[in-house]
């Protein structure tokens, strides 16, 4: 009677353990390894937008200044690089996600360069033009595509 009882326990407690040890390889997430080529991708995200940023001046209204921004080479050079990066992500669960982002990135730099032309026909102190929503959208799409990659890997 001893001799089952010890074989039943030690039956159930390899059982526990092969359900932990798979639990925790699921919910783990990406390995380091995978997720080294999506830290590079985001670290150029937040470099390139940073030197974007130092190139944005707005003046305050009746300043006289005038205000500046990145070119649309700059934007370009940017979603060029986030295509770059995300080429080398290749971890299954993650590649398609940096793909993603940077599509939409590569969308939102032709919107935007869509929307810098538009502009210049408009007279001063004239509305938008529209496609400034759909530079808005394609914007707040790359966001939560970047904050998505960023929980996956941060």
């Amino acid at each position: 009677m001893w001799r089952r009882r010890p074989v039943g326990i030690t039956v159930l407690a390899v059982v526990i353990i092969a359900v932990v040890s798979l639990a925790w390889t699921y919910f783990s997430g990406p390995s380091s390894s995978d997720c080294a080529p999506v830290r590079e991708m985001l670290s150029f995200n937040k470099t390139q937008s940073d030197a974007m940023n130092a190139k944005t001046h707005i003046p305050e209204p009746g300043s006289g200044e005038k205000a500046t921004e990145p070119s649309d080479l700059d934007y370009q050079n940017w979603a060029d690089g986030l295509a770059d990066r995300a080429a080398k992500v290749s971890a299954p669960e993650l590649a398609d996600q940096a793909r993603a982002a940077a599509q939409t990135a590569n969308r939102l730099i032709r919107a935007r360069i869509d929307f810098n032309a538009q502009k210049e026909a408009i007279a001063p102190g004239g509305p938008p033009p529209p496609v400034g929503m759909v530079v808005t959208s394609f914007y707040d799409q790359f966001q939560a595509e970047i904050g998505q990659l960023s929980k996956s890997c941060g």
